[in-house]
C-alpha cells in the first residue's frame, strides 16, 4: 500500500531544478573565464612595467648612458618588444623612448637634467589596448 507522502517529482520540478543549475553552471564558467582573462591581463602590464624600467634604469646606472644621450631633446624612439611569448599569436607591443632637456639648481649650480619616459603599448586577444608608462629624471651631478 502507497503512504500519500512518498509520491516523485513532478515535471515542472525537474525543469526548474534543471534551470536553476544551467544557470548556476552558466554563471561559473563565465566567472572561471572573466578571472582567467584578469589574469592575463595583469601579467601582460607585469611584463610591459618590466620592459619600461628596465629600459630606464639601463639608462640610468650607466654612468657612459648619460654622456651619450643627444644634448637637445629628440624625436621619441620606437622599438617592438613581445609581451607574451607563451601564446599563439605572440602579444607584440611597442615601446617608446622620450629624451627631454631642463636646466634645474642643485645647491647653487645649474646641473643638466634630462627627462626620459618610457612607454608600451600593446593590444590584448580581447581587442582593448594597453599601455604602461614612466618617467624619471637623470642627471650626472656627483654627489658630495
Amino acid at each position: 500500500m502507497k503512504s500519500c507522502n512518498s509520491r516523485g517529482y513532478s515535471l515542472v520540478e525537474i525543469l526548474v531544478a534543471a534551470a536553476i543549475i544551467g544557470i548556476s553552471l552558466v554563471a561559473v564558467v563565465a566567472f572561471i573565464r572573466k578571472g582567467q582573462e584578469m589574469i592575463s591581463i595583469d601579467k601582460h602590464r607585469r611584463v610591459a612595467r618590466g620592459i619600461v624600467e628596465r629600459t630606464l634604469e639601463d639608462m640610468r646606472f650607466q654612468p657612459e648612458s648619460y654622456n651619450t644621450l643627444p644634448a637637445a631633446p629628440v624625436s621619441p624612439t620606437t622599438s617592438d618588444v613581445i609581451i607574451d611569448a607563451d601564446i599563439t599569436p605572440n602579444i607584440h607591443g611597442s615601446l617608446v623612448v622620450a629624451i627631454g632637456n631642463e636646466q634645474a639648481t642643485v645647491n647653487g649650480k645649474t646641473a643638466p637634467y634630462r627627462a626620459i619616459s618610457a612607454t608600451v603599448t600593446w593590444t590584448e586577444l580581447g581587442g582593448k589596448c594597453d599601455t604602461v608608462s614612466i618617467a624619471k629624471w637623470l642627471t650626472n651631478v656627483q654627489r658630495e
